[in-house]
């Protein structure tokens, strides 16, 4: 099953809430057993924010919790070696061994990056706050477990650093936090799903461009022409989130429009004329890659001879987010345009050379005694460089490729957050708000809230503020 950053982020704020929900008290055994898997997720929680792409005003954040997070990753936080080490009998806490594993997972997906596309510094914040937040709760959990004496003094004030960096994070609203890193996504090769044909696809697109066998002709039309079926398919998808109330009708019908434009130059540049020839041969494997992307957008989006219902669309992708699928399809679009557009740009302008029929030649200035041999002939010759043929196929893949490039941008700014910043929360306690773990939205904590900041862990050991109450009043 495809798993993207926001299928394991929302794995992750579950595990915090469930902690956040137990009823803790101290117990040397528990902290000992949380205290050993401290490293690891310290460790893990580094490397995930270490692999957040970098915005230009976010790096001394990552400097502080780096500086946070760093002594207890090398087991420093304790004052001897001995209080370190395991405590026999007691095995590792499996809540935070599990959030470990989900943290360690988004930091090999968010090692892949988002290529050709400009780090956003909002985005990157917000999902900072999406890693760091459930951080803070396992931070307050360990806090209310470990018992409070000298030898765990030092343990406990770096457990306080955490979870004061996390909930200072936390007070970013969850409607803010969702961004373009999100999409990010391990596909399987085997799974029965539009996103892993096009990631199929664009592995055989990508070997085909870089065989040392000689680049085909059919080879640079067969991408093309696939380069219009995924857009058209991302174009589908657009068009069935903005039906069925997942996007805006004013932010989606932009990005359809140019996934359509894009669409269109991909079938004008796939159609090459006959007077041009490569001696390359047929790639086998983007052939059978190529038929299988259009039978799974057939069997997809497709309803007989037109597009299908946006909740046919919606039943035969259960599960699945329609936008970030669209998102990676342009991804993977822009990505293999990118190379078609250089492999192209070297056929007709580097050291390869492309052959055109003699008779097809139609500069008056390339016209000698071999062109006419030639043509007298009906033979090959090599083409031009400046020749109208091979000028007009070239100008069809840059037009291809920049459209596609714009089309990705604005789809791109789709995952971008459509709302106005709230005001300030209370710190009181926390909330889980679309599957986030957040500050409350608003001053005056409900009755959920309100058991949280008496229960542990977030009334207990933690040092958090207490409920305020009520004195009697003075007249002036």
């Amino acid at each position: 099953m495809t798993a993207s950053v926001a299928d394991l982020l929302d794995r992750l704020h579950a595990h915090a809430f469930a902690i956040s929900n137990l009823t803790t008290r101290p117990s040397e055994d528990r902290w000992r057993a949380q205290a050993v898997v401290w490293p690891r997720l310290a460790l893990a929680t580094m490397r995930a924010m270490n692999n957040v792409p970098q915005g230009s005003a976010t790096n001394q954040e990552l400097i502080l919790v780096d500086s946070i997070l760093q002594p207890i990753a090398r087991n420093e936080w304790f004052l001897s070696v001995s209080e370190a080490a395991p405590v026999p009998n007691v095995p590792p806490d499996k809540r935070l061994v599990d959030m470990v594993r989900v943290l360690g997972g988004l930091a090999d997906l968010l090692s892949l990056g988002l290529k050709g596309v400009v780090s956003d510094p909002a985005a990157t914040l917000g999902l900072r706050a999406n890693l760091l937040s459930p951080v803070m709760v396992a931070a307050n959990w360990s806090l209310a477990t470990a018992p409070d004496v000298p030898r765990n003094m030092n343990p406990r004030r770096h457990l306080q650093l955490v979870s004061g960096i996390g909930a200072a994070f936390a007070f970013i609203p969850p409607a803010l936090r969702p961004g373009q890193y999100d999409d990010i996504a391990a596909v399987p090769h085997s799974e029965n799903s539009l996103d892993a044909a096009i990631h199929n696809w664009l592995d055989a697109a990508k070997d085909a461009l870089a065989t040392r066998k000689g680049l085909s002709g059919m080879t640079l039309q067969t991408i093309a022409a696939d380069l219009s079926v995924v857009c058209a398919a991302a174009a589908a998808t657009t068009n069935a989130a903005i039906a069925l109330d997942q996007l805006a009708e004013d932010r989606g019908r932009p990005v359809v429009e140019a996934i359509t434009d894009a669409n269109a130059r991909w079938r004008e540049a796939s159609r090459w004329p006959q007077t041009i020839y490569l001696g390359g041969v047929r790639d086998t494997g983007l052939a059978d890659a190529s038929t299988y992307l259009r039978q799974t957008v057939v069997e997809t989006l497709r309803e007989g001879r037109a597009w299908a219902e946006p909740q046919g669309i919606a039943r035969r992708m259960p599960g699945q987010d329609l936008l970030a699928v669209a998102r990676r399809a342009m991804h993977a679009a822009a990505d293999a345009g990118e190379q078609q557009h250089a492999a192209v740009t070297n056929l007709f302008w580097g050291k390869d050379r492309v052959m055109i029929a003699s008779r097809a030649l139609e500069g008056a200035t390339y016209m000698n005694k071999v062109v006419f041999t030639a043509r007298r002939r009906s033979d090959w010759i090599p083409m031009p460089r400046c020749e109208p043929t091979g000028l007009e196929v070239y100008r069809a893949a840059t037009n291809a490729s920049n459209a596609t490039f714009i089309a990705r941008q604005l789809a791109v700014a789709t995952a971008k957050p459509s709302v106005s910043p709230l005001e300030p929360a209370s710190p009181a306690a926390v909330d889980f708000t679309q599957g986030r773990i957040a500050a409350p939205e608003t001053t005056a904590p409900s009755l959920s809230i309100e058991r949280l900041t008496k229960e542990p862990p977030f009334g207990m050991g933690t040092g958090g503020p207490e409920q305020p109450s009520l004195g009697p009043d003075f007249a002036r």
